[in-house]
């Protein structure tokens, strides 16, 4: 008999910089937890992110291993719910699906840091604004109170599940498509070319700012070049994500798959 596989996906991923696989025993059966790093993460890009989670999917394709449920962990304590998180779901929901849904738990964590009050008033925008469309393809939303027996219970919740493989895996390994021509590596690359656009439009203003102010106000002229170079590197690092997205259209899935084996991945698949 095949181990269950979740894979779980989170709002913020403090401290996960790369696919973890956590096994534990429910039920009598072999539960796999595949971590992933969260998008919007503070240190990886959403082009660093989607590969990693893009390599896992499409390795287990291969491998035949499904999943039988998804886990996205959002932090009630969250006192908003920021644009970077609502691109979050928007590529959390293109890249499991619109069929998958049903097969996906929203489980807010963080409990014990609000008022009963402040949580249920939060609880009830998440349902009824930025979760609305998940839960109209029947995803549940879960309270996760932190303890092992609430892990155990959401996990139970999805074990009866039919065993399925999420939309990148069904694009990348059955339509053999480049990680670019995914859904969620269009929409990665739609995000990219609009920060390249912001990117461009700030270092414009800033270079007339800098030869209007330069005979004018010296410490100005300093902070303006510092601010420069910070956006500059930003430039830099989402054309890199762009030439990187465009080098996985010619990456081999026997690539993907010898990265993960170099990580101790594919052995606990």
């Amino acid at each position: 008999m095949k181990a269950i596989g979740f894979l779980t996906c989170s709002l913020t991923s403090i401290g996960t910089r790369d696919i973890e696989v956590i096994e534990t025993t429910i039920d009598g059966r072999v539960v796999r937890f595949v971590d992933t790093p969260g998008f919007s993460d503070t240190t990886l890009s959403d082009t660093d992110v989607l590969q990693l989670i893009a390599e896992y999917l499409a390795a287990a394709y291969k491998k035949d291993m499904k999943l039988s449920g998804i886990i996205y962990l959002h932090p009630i304590s969250n006192t908003r719910v920021t644009h970077h998180a609502t691109k979050n779901l928007e590529m959390f929901r293109k890249l499991t699906g619109e069929a998958n849904l049903k097969n996906v738990i929203l489980a807010t964590s963080m409990w014990d840091r609000v008022s009963p009050e402040e949580g249920q008033a939060r609880e009830y925008e998440l349902k009824n604004k930025f979760w609305k469309v998940l839960l109209a393809y029947d995803a549940k939303a879960i309270r996760y109170a932190g303890t092992p027996e609430s892990a155990r219970s959401i996990a139970q919740e999805l074990m009866a599940n039919k065993p399925f493989y999420v939309q990148i895996q069904q694009e990348m390994g059955r339509d053999n498509k480049a990680l670019k021509d995914t859904a969620a590596g269009q929409q990665v690359m739609m995000e990219l070319v609009k920060l390249k656009a912001e990117h461009q439009k700030e270092l414009a203003d800033m270079e007339a700012m800098l030869k209007s102010s330069a005979k004018e106000n010296k410490k100005a002229v300093e902070a303006l070049s510092e601010h420069y170079q910070e956006r500059l590197l930003d430039l830099r690092k989402t054309l890199a994500d762009e030439r990187r997205m465009n080098e996985e259209a010619v990456k081999s899935l026997n690539e993907r798959i010898a990265a993960l084996e170099s990580r101790g991945i594919c052995a606990v698949m």
